[in-house]
C-alpha cells in the first residue's frame, strides 16, 4: 500500500498566508461600494467617473495586461484629491480583465491593509502621508507598485492654491462648528478647482503615469514608478 506524500509544512503556511490576504484584500470596497456610502460625494464621484475618459495607449496596455494586479486604494472620504484622482484609478481598473480595485477609507478598521503589507507602518502612513494612496499587489499578493496622491504635474496647482488660501491647513483642524463650516466651504472650492484642472489636462497626467507604472511592471530591469510624499 503506497503511503501518501506529505505535504511540507512550509507549503500548508504559504497557502493560509495567502487565503488570509484574499480575504484581507476582498474586505475593500469596490469603487460603486464606496461611491453609495459616501454620502457628501457620492454623487461626484460617479459624476467624475463618467467623465473620466481613457487615452487610446492606456486601454489599449490596460485592456491587454497580462499579469493580476490588485489595487488597495487608502484614502481620505472627504478629500479632495479622492475625489479627483478614484475615479480615475477605477476607470483605469475597470479597462483592465486583470486588474482590480478595492479601497479602505482611514476611517475604516485598517487591520486589511496590515495584512496586506506587515512591513508597512500604518499609524505612520494615516499621520504623515498625503491621501490616497494606491498599493499594487501581485497574484501572490506582493507590493509590486505604490502611486499617490496625485500626479506630479499636480503639485504646483495645489502649492498655489494652498498659498492662497493659508487657513486651509488651520481649519482643517478646528473642530469648532464655525471652523468645520468655513472649512468645508474651502474643500468645496478646491474640489471645483480640482475638477477644472484634471479635466484641462491632469487626468491625461495621471494616466500618463499610470501608463508608466503598468509598463514597468511587465519589465523586469526597470523598478515599477512610485509616487508620493510622506510629508504634506
Amino acid at each position: 500500500m503506497e503511503q501518501p506524500i506529505a505535504t511540507p509544512t512550509s507549503v500548508h503556511k504559504s497557502r493560509a498566508v495567502h487565503h488570509d490576504k484574499s480575504l484581507a484584500y476582498g474586505r475593500g470596497l469596490c469603487f460603486a461600494e464606496f461611491a453609495r456610502r459616501s454620502n457628501r460625494f457620492g454623487p461626484l464621484l460617479c459624476t467624475r467617473y463618467a467623465e473620466t475618459r481613457l487615452g487610446p495607449s492606456v486601454q489599449l496596455v490596460a485592456g491587454n495586461f497580462p499579469e493580476t494586479m490588485n489595487i488597495l486604494a487608502l484614502v481620505s472620504e472627504e478629500d479632495p484629491d479622492t475625489v479627483a484622482v478614484l475615479p480615475i484609478v477605477a476607470r483605469l481598473a475597470d479597462a483592465g480583465p486583470r486588474m482590480v480595485l478595492r479601497i479602505l477609507s482611514d476611517d475604516d478598521d485598517l487591520t486589511p491593509l496590515g495584512t496586506l503589507a506587515p512591513d508597512l507602518d500604518i499609524q505612520a502612513l494615516v499621520s504623515e502621508w498625503d491621501l490616497p494612496q494606491f498599493y499594487c499587489f501581485d497574484e501572490d499578493w506582493y507590493l509590486q507598485a505604490q502611486w499617490g496622491p496625485r500626479p506630479g504635474a499636480a503639485e504646483a496647482h495645489v502649492e498655489n492654491w494652498l498659498a492662497s488660501h493659508p487657513e486651509y491647513e488651520t481649519l482643517a483642524e478646528d473642530e469648532s462648528p464655525t471652523g468645520q463650516d468655513r472649512y468645508a466651504v474651502l474643500v468645496e472650492e478646491l474640489i471645483y478647482e480640482m475638477r477644472v484642472w484634471y479635466n484641462s489636462g491632469l487626468a491625461q497626467r495621471c494616466q500618463e503615469e499610470w501608463l508608466e507604472l503598468l509598463r514597468a511592471w511587465q519589465s523586469p530591469d526597470e523598478p515599477p514608478l512610485v509616487e508620493g510624499k510622506s510629508d504634506a
